[in-house]
């Protein structure tokens, strides 16, 4: 299970580099190469950590519980996926319910003031 959830996580890194930054290759190392000019010297060298360290937990016959690697590749893994998801869409909704809601108080002021002008 150990092994799945290492792929999983390199995966899923893969996935959002190809998918958000036009990242071009085939394996984690590559991918990173190809759009290393978009991200900040740490977050290349995190990345190119977490594809070193994939290579040598693979690569051992050790069981992965025991290794500090392990840890350390899961912990670097959730990192860089915070990082690298992108943050549009919750900018994109927060500007959508700040406008509602100033449309929303400006109409509710302006009956509250002409409340008694208006007839029906």
């Amino acid at each position: 299970m150990d092994i799945e959830q290492v792929i999983d996580k390199s995966r899923r890194l893969e996935d959002l580099l190809r998918q958000h930054y036009h990242a071009k290759g085939t394996d984690l190392t590559q991918l990173v190469h190809s759009c290393d000019n978009r991200f900040p010297d740490d977050m290349v060298n995190k990345l190119n950590q977490i594809a070193t360290m994939r290579q040598q937990l693979m690569a051992d016959n050790i069981p992965l519980s025991a290794s500090n690697d392990y840890q350390r590749f899961m912990d670097l893994c959730s990192e860089c996926e915070q990082e690298l998801m992108p943050r549009s869409s919750r900018l994109v909704w927060g500007v959508a319910v700040v406008l509602l809601g100033g449309i929303t108080l400006a109409a509710l002021g302006f009956y509250f003031y002409h409340w008694q002008h208006i007839t029906l």
